[in-house]
């Protein structure tokens, strides 16, 4: 299945404090590398969705042409990680709008002057929402657009019932993710490692 694979990885993630599992994986070569953390916020009623950074429009998305805009931005937030690899849109839009929890009225996008500079999508479960995707361009970090992002989601979960939403982070973020999530009122619920053997 990897014949001509250049530099074939493999990776498997694990519970933090589950050493048992850590020294099997030791074993057989591979090496942590990176730590992530679930964050969540507990909705208890209502949220204010709050005011959007001067300048700057947040709406829903319009599909199909959207979901083109939205994955443009994502990749582009994402390029410097060593760990994201760049994937083509119609993998990408295969993979995030085909299945049962593609819901397009909870994907955001934020605009400078008309211009896409941010994205949000996500998704939700029985109880729990999910942020699959939060993404600000570089060139607008800074602004408060990706805190604004998600007090709109907050408001759109809690408005339809559900009582907390949670997200998925590279803990070692070089975007400063993780303390725009703590200013939002996010804490870390779950910690859990990376590891990976190359060839």
């Amino acid at each position: 299945m990897l014949a001509g694979v250049a530099s074939p990885r493999f990776r498997h993630s694990i519970k933090a404090a589950d050493r048992a599992a850590a020294a099997m994986l030791a074993d057989r070569g591979l090496r942590a590398i990176r730590h992530f953390w679930h964050m969540q916020i507990d909705l208890d009623g209502p949220v204010d969705p709050g005011l959007s950074p001067d300048g700057i429009e947040i709406n829903g998305i319009e599909p199909p042409d959207d979901v083109r805009v939205t994955h443009g931005i994502i990749q582009a937030a994402f390029a410097d990680d060593p760990l994201e690899m760049s994937e083509p849109f119609d993998r990408w839009a295969e993979e995030h709008t085909t299945g049962p929890g593609y819901d397009p009225t909870l994907w955001l996008l934020a605009r400078d002057g008309g211009v896409p500079v941010g994205a949000l999508t996500a998704s939700a479960g029985d109880d729990v929402g999910w942020v699959d995707y939060l993404a600000v361009l570089g060139s607008h970090r800074g602004r408060g657009i990706g805190s604004a992002l998600l007090r709109r989601t907050f408001a759109t979960f809690a408005a339809r019932g559900l009582e907390r939403v949670r997200l998925n982070v590279d803990a070692e973020n070089v975007t400063g993710a993780t303390a725009v999530y703590e200013r939002v009122g996010m804490r870390v619920v779950n910690r859990w490692d990376l590891w990976e053997r190359r060839g």
